[in-house]
């Protein structure tokens, strides 16, 4: 193994003039995709894989973001999809995707879906267990002869900790109560592994699992790998597995999450706090070099590793460009208002933090601490309540917002104000590829009123 992958923040950095520039001919906010960005993390994550000792697979996990621009160009380097709607498995096609490199995942699968699925030769991994009786049902249908399925296996174990005892207990919590997956060594695993052997048109070839997201405990990750290896194991030994899946969720260093509880809140009130955590960094080139190690110790000898690196590979390659609308001095803070909410950032407000940079202009060195907020009248839209920024940003100054490629666009909504465009740059190329929405494209879908007001928006006079 070569070490780590390349830390995409510690790549060049993005050129500020050029995304002033293109605020010149781009109503703010507006998405910028780079797509040497996209490409660069995309081959890093393809050579860290083809370093392995067996076969090796990165599916790009659609529902991170579902740009065709995006989507296509994932799909020329080779790679395959992970998708969990049938809408996402038609785009997946489209783009490109083979049929044979797109598994279908996903705690609800209606039958149309899965017969979409079987239509093209994509794998299903099961979550929910009716999928067996559907699948089996479909496939006899059509026709088919066996149908090779995944299942989907949970750890119950926590992927992230923290200084905040109440955190690291909640993280407990929820990994033991993780809907998603059957649990690792239990009886409801053993009957739906049951159901699949017993079905006549399938065949179980795959296991999977997906543990969180922006997962940046590498030791946690490993710990929490290691039941669904073991499963996955055993499985092999009485199947014959093909591919083993640890899903994504691979965390990014442009963005982190503060890991507190409710612990924490009570320190706060008394003027006080745990110690701070340190921020780890996840390194995914060493982490699938220990994953296959541990594969081969457990004889899973020629069976397939596979990922779903989503964030780690769109992350970084997308910024959005929004403008300051105004501000305010008030005497517990300074506001400054941009015009990019969470309608097009709608991890804002969820204690995801991201780094704003003003650009456009050169900036006094003095330097202040703002509460920026987006424009919306919903009073959760904050992108940061203490943030450092010059002293001298003014009305109209222009910001960057950084690491906005996953969970934006697939995620961005119409509330209040309408969602951004994308403009993709592709060294000095430049195109759009998403337009902005409208007022109209808000209000397409509503059924015409068949009884429209008269001038002037009273009723008439009732008869």
């Amino acid at each position: 193994m070569s070490g780590a992958l390349p830390d995409p923040a510690a790549e060049p950095g993005w050129d500020y003039d050029r995304l002033a520039e293109l605020a010149g001919r781009h109503a703010t906010p507006f998405h910028v995709l780079d797509t040497a960005r996209l490409d660069r993390a995309a081959r890093d994550v393809l050579g860290a894989l083809g370093e392995l000792s067996r076969p090796a697979t990165a599916y790009y996990s659609v529902k991170t973001n579902y740009l065709p621009h995006l989507t296509r160009r994932l799909a020329r380097h080779g790679m395959g999809a992970d998708v969990v709607s049938g809408y996402e498995l038609e785009a997946a096609l489209a783009a490109g995707f083979e049929p044979e490199r797109i598994v279908f995942n996903g705690p609800v699968k209606t039958e149309e879906e899965l017969a979409l699925a079987l239509r093209h030769g994509v794998r299903v991994n099961i979550d929910g267990e009716h999928e067996i009786e559907v699948l089996d049902r479909l496939a006899a249908e059509a026709g088919q002869g066996t149908v090779e399925v995944g299942i989907r296996i949970s750890p119950g174990v926590p992927v992230s900790t923290s200084t905040d005892p109440s955190y690291r207990l909640q993280a407990e919590l929820a990994a033991r109560r993780n809907r998603f997956g059957w649990p690792a060594g239990s009886p409801q695993l053993a009957r739906l592994v049951r159901g699949i052997a017993e079905s006549p048109h399938l065949r179980l070839t795959a296991v999977h699992a997906h543990l969180s997201s922006q997962i940046v405990h590498q030791e946690l990750m490993l710990r929490a790998l290691e039941p669904v290896l073991g499963e996955a194991a055993e499985l092999h030994r009485r199947f014959g597995l093909r591919e083993v899946n640890i899903g994504g969720g691979f965390g990014v260093p442009g963005i982190r999450r503060p890991r507190t509880g409710p612990l924490s809140a009570l320190w706060g009130l008394h003027g006080s706090a745990p110690a701070a955590d340190e921020e780890p960094s996840l390194d995914t080139a060493q982490l699938l070099a220990d994953v296959d190690k541990r594969m081969q110790d457990l004889g899973l000898d020629g069976v397939a590793l596979a990922c779903e690196p989503g964030r780690w590979l769109v992350s970084d390659a997308m910024a959005i460009v929004t403008r300051v609308m105004s501000s305010k001095e008030l005497p517990e803070a300074r506001w400054l208002i941009v015009d990019a909410g969470n309608n097009v950032a709608p991890w804002t407000g969820s204690g995801e933090v991201h780094r704003l940079v003003p650009i456009g202009r050169a900036f006094a060195p003095d330097r202040s601490t703002w509460s920026v907020a987006g424009p919306l009248c919903y009073e959760n839209d904050i992108h940061g309540q203490a943030v450092d920024l010059p002293e001298d940003v003014r009305t109209g100054d222009l910001v960057c917002l950084h690491d906005t490629g996953a969970y934006s666009l697939g995620r961005s909504n119409n509330f209040i104000r309408t969602r951004a465009a994308v403009v993709a740059v592709d060294g000095e190329q430049e195109q759009l590829v998403w337009r902005a929405e409208t007022g109209q494209d808000v209000f397409r879908l509503a059924d015409p009123d068949p009884d429209p007001l008269p001038p002037g928006g009273n009723p008439g006079p009732a008869e």
